[in-house]
């Protein structure tokens, strides 16, 4: 998929009169300043001060409806067109499970809807409805395992480990709130202005 198709519908703006181009402040940190040890496109002077808003009304109309889905219509489904990738991903977990939503988004710049049903988890975008990933799960009593991830082929051709690396962010991010960097795929270049808006639209 095309960089700027996942930008469809999106509008950025100021939480405040800039001072300053705040994409002119994004840069590459190096794995010896970086906080987790690796390469890191340090995009908070934009991603902070900004808000996401939509000029389509049927966008709008769309995420607001969707505030109160149960997430039924993703159960059983996969994303149109998808392959699976398998993977090993480890989690701690203790307690049973609830069926149902797990995360959802509450401000527009919540970009995600997270459903579990019969050992799946389902991400949804929160403005659209549309099933992103889809990842088998198994839960034991001390952890939990994703085994395989399924995304559309186009988005696996172009990169075969990020929809991996996009559901252990989203996992480790909203449901274990962790502080952890958002993958960027090899497929859309190294340019720090395209890759922060991507970036925010994910």
């Amino acid at each position: 998929m095309a960089f700027w198709s996942w930008l469809k519908g999106l509008v950025v703006t100021r939480k405040a009169m800039p001072a300053s181009d705040p994409l002119s402040e994004v840069r590459w940190l190096s794995a010896s300043e970086s906080p987790f040890g690796v390469d890191l496109l340090d995009c908070r002077s934009f991603s902070q001060s900004m808000l996401a808003v939509t000029q389509d009304p049927k966008v709008a109309e769309t995420y607001a409806t969707l505030r109160g889905s149960s997430g039924e219509q993703y159960r059983g489904r996969a994303p149109e067109d998808s392959t699976t990738c398998n993977c090993d991903l480890r989690y701690p977990h203790k307690g049973d499970t609830c069926d149902g939503p797990i995360f959802k988004a509450e401000v527009m710049e919540d970009k995600w809807d997270i459903y579990l049903f019969d050992g799946h988890l389902y991400f949804a975008r929160s403005w659209t409805g549309e099933l992103e990933y889809r990842a088998h799960i198994l839960f034991h009593d001390d952890g939990a395992n994703v085994v395989g991830v399924e995304a559309r082929k186009t988005l696996v051709e172009g990169d075969p480990a990020y929809p991996i690396a996009a559901v252990d962010y989203l996992i480790r991010s909203h449901l274990y709130r962790l502080p952890v960097p958002h993958p960027l795929p090899k497929s859309i270049g190294q340019d720090p202005r395209q890759l922060a808006l991507f970036s925010f639209s994910q």
